[in-house]
């Protein structure tokens, strides 16, 4: 009985510690998605950790900065896999493929 807990246990500290990030290449911009640890990094910038984030099943949403001058901010789609970065001034959009770890 002792070793079947040691052996689930084991099991549920591996499967835990997996790196389940989603890395994808945006037309040159590399978008990283963990749903588990609720991270969205966008070329480095982990917007996860700022105000304004959100994220549900199909969509990603981050901040790069909000203030008087305006508003930067990046979503990922997750269903058609879609990238959008929008500033005051100017909103770009990119086709993203998953890249293979």
């Amino acid at each position: 009985m002792r070793v079947i807990i040691s052996a689930l246990m084991l099991l549920l500290v591996v499967s835990c510690s997996q790196n389940n990030d989603t890395i994808y290449d945006c037309d040159g911009v590399e978008v990283v998605i963990n749903d588990m640890k609720r991270k969205f990094i966008v070329s480095g910038v982990d917007l996860g950790q700022k105000d304004g984030f959100f994220m549900n099943q199909s969509t990603v949403f981050g901040k790069f900065y909000d203030s008087s001058a305006g508003t930067a901010s990046a979503s990922f789609n997750k269903i058609n896999n879609e990238f959008e970065f929008k500033d005051s001034d100017n909103l770009y959009t990119a086709q993203c493929e998953k890249v293979e770890k």
